[in-house]
């Protein structure tokens, strides 16, 4: 394709081929609008708010015979020799590295002392050039750790100590600390020298050997859970020292070493969200083991390794396309055992809107996740964060800018917090009066009800949290009688309290409200068109919804009631979600209602009718999930 260098006597521009369809990505010079619409179509063209340059960071390694502790860099939508971006914290060869949009993070290693198998987790910003901080420790020592992660969390599988490991570790990589046990590689007891990639849900790990014995078994785990992975199936060849990288939807792996010492050149693709064999994707430039890889959404790097020498070479791929890798250019060094992550890696998540954002937090006796999604779309729901304890059927409130989770399980008084703005962990913000799960929660912009509950012995009390002050709750009032598995909406004024299970009956019908301002008893609304516990209630500032339960005929329903929140009166029909859900949660704009449980649905508040998929969990259970927004009816 021609470039036109506009020879008219007035401007004389030579034309610089962009570097990727990101806002600040070069694209200088004067152009032709055919061959702007030609770049688009290659998705080259720069483009306002689509997001950071591509940045590739490669880190330690071997030169010659000596770690060394350099940072290089790479943008990986263009070609190039890499250049210096910092240093390590300490020399270090074969770190698993992990990454979000903004942290570049390297783990474990070998380093060159009497210990050689490091446990130091190190970072750097990717915006800014400079040199490693310390983030915190793995919870054993090793080298050879493959990572993995999306925007929220990182992990780390095996690597060698003084034996293999399976252990998987994770950390939040938005905090810093030392990295907290996630579960085990499980298709063998010990392993080292594999590689790892992920999607924003799914992690997977392949490769590696035991003593002599080398693998060729893929295993995955769901990123937002804990737990040992699940077997996927195998790749091509029983290797190890081979490199991951990945798009949102397509895992390569590239390179290694067989049994008996070839150096492989060959890449190899799966699905991440399906399970199977890997298929042949092509070939690198040069075949090698101990390399290092990384990724934007479309392209895949592969960086430094050895054959009988150290390679200095960088070659590239279009995930998207079969075919062999083309020479990207060099590194600062022949290195083997670099450690390669990106800022626009395969665990891309949406950027959460400030607008509109609903979050859910627990699931299950052991679920410590948190995820949202934007209410305003329709997508699977991403990691947020954790919850500072693994519960379930918590009370949820929040304010525009504030998410709280009071309680759940029965062991559990404790109240956490997240900022919505910001990605990451739980914060605690005070106790419940006592501990107790199955709590209704709803809440104005200025103050967090939660009602009634189950503990060792069940409770009717009414109690209320100033959300913008951490601190422990305080009496509001009672409840109409002792209720626990109920659910609850709001206005700016009203709180509304419906169904669950109460002192005289085990599923009830019965729908109370308080006014938030004003402490005291809760007031007779009307009735549930369906009697039952452990249904889900969000609402705009007229209209709640109500969805879900165990009712007594059968264990989970699809109803959906309505009611309009300023008339007390009983529930009218509203329609069914797209399948029966029970022990679910739900979080509300001013438009959409979003019901998560078994799945994702949503209804328009204002427009009766069924339910409409909206996605999948992150989490494989939805069961117990507490949901609350930064636009729900009482804001």
């Amino acid at each position: 394709m021609s470039r036109k260098d506009w020879q008219g006597g007035i401007i004389r521009p030579v034309p610089v081929p962009p570097t990727g369809p990101y806002e600040d990505s070069v694209a200088s010079g004067v152009w032709t609008l055919q061959d702007v619409a030609d770049y688009l179509k290659q998705g080259l063209w720069p483009i306002a708010g689509s997001g950071a340059t591509p940045i590739g960071l490669f880190a330690g390694g071997t030169v010659v015979s000596s770690q060394v502790n350099t940072i290089q860099k790479i943008i990986i939508g263009t070609t190039g020799n890499a250049v210096d971006f910092g240093d390590l914290t300490t020399p270090i060869s074969g770190a698993g590295a992990v990454s979000s949009d903004t942290r570049a993070i390297w783990g474990g290693g070998t380093y060159p002392t009497v210990t050689p198998y490091m446990n130091v987790i190190g970072y750097v910003t990717f915006s800014s050039a400079g040199n490693a901080t310390d983030f915190g420790d793995l919870s054993v020592g090793r080298s050879g750790p493959s990572g993995a992660g999306n925007y929220v969390r990182g992990l780390f599988f095996g690597g060698v100590s003084a034996s293999n490991t399976n252990i998987i570790d994770y950390i939040t990589i938005a905090s810093t600390g030392n990295a907290v046990d996630f579960g085990d590689v499980a298709y063998t007891t010990t392993l080292g020298g594999q590689a790892a990639l992920s999607s924003s849900t799914r992690a997977l790990t392949t490769g590696g050997y035991t003593g002599s014995v080398y693998q060729n078994s893929i295993g995955y785990v769901t990123i937002a859970s804990t737990g040992n992975t699940t077997d996927f199936g195998d790749i091509l060849n029983l290797t190890y020292a081979l490199a991951g990288c990945s798009s949102e939807t397509r895992g390569l792996f590239g390179g290694g070493n067989l049994i008996d010492g070839t150096y492989l050149n060959v890449v190899q693709y799966v699905t991440i969200a399906a399970t199977g064999n890997a298929t042949d994707f092509g070939d690198l430039t040069v075949g090698r083991r101990g390399l290092a890889a990384c990724a934007s959404s479309t392209r895949g790097v592969f960086a430094g390794g050895e054959t009988a020498s150290k390679q200095n070479v960088i070659d590239y791929v279009t995930i998207a396309s079969a075919g062999n890798a083309t020479d990207f250019g060099d590194l600062t060094a022949a290195t083997s055992y670099p450690s390669g992550c990106s800022n626009t890696s395969a665990a891309v998540q949406p950027t959460p809107t400030s607008s509109a954002m609903a979050l859910f937090g627990g699931a299950g006796a052991s679920q410590i996740a948190i995820q949202y999604v934007n209410i305003a779309t329709t997508s699977n729901a991403y990691m947020f964060g954790d919850l500072t304890v693994a519960r379930y059927s918590s009370g949820a409130c929040s304010s525009s800018t504030r998410a709280v989770w009071a309680g759940g399980t029965t062991t559990n008084n404790i109240i956490d917090y997240v900022t919505f703005s910001t990605l990451g962990n739980a914060v605690d913000f005070g106790d419940l009066l006592i501990e107790l799960q199955g709590l209704a929660g709803c809440s104005n912009e200025t103050r967090g009800i939660i009602s009634g509950g189950a503990g060792t012995s069940d409770t009717n009390v009414i109690q209320y949290i100033t959300i913008a002050s951490a601190g422990n709750a305080t009496d509001f009032g009672d409840l109409l009688e002792t209720f626990n598995y109920a659910s609850s909406c709001s206005s700016s004024t009203r709180g509304v309290i419906a169904g669950g299970r109460s002192a005289s009956v085990l599923e009830s019908n019965v729908i109370q409200y308080v006014t938030i301002a004003s402490a005291g008893n809760a007031t007779d609304f009307g009735d549930l068109t369906v009697a039952r516990r452990e249904l889900a209630g969000a609402s705009n500032s007229t209209r709640g919804v109500f969805g879900g339960g165990d009712p007594a005929s059968v264990t989970t329903s699809s109803v959906i009631d309505y009611i309009t929140i300023a008339s007390a009166g009983n529930a009218t029909d509203f329609g069914d979600l797209t399948v029966d859900m029970a022990n679910n949660g739900a979080a509300s704009s001013s438009t959409r209602a979003v019901f998560a449980g078994t799945g994702i649905d949503y209804v328009t508040i204002d427009s009766a009718g069924n339910a409409t998929d909206f996605g999948d969990l992150a989490t494989a259970s939805g069961f117990g999930l507490s949901g609350c927004s930064n636009a729900h009816g009482g804001l």
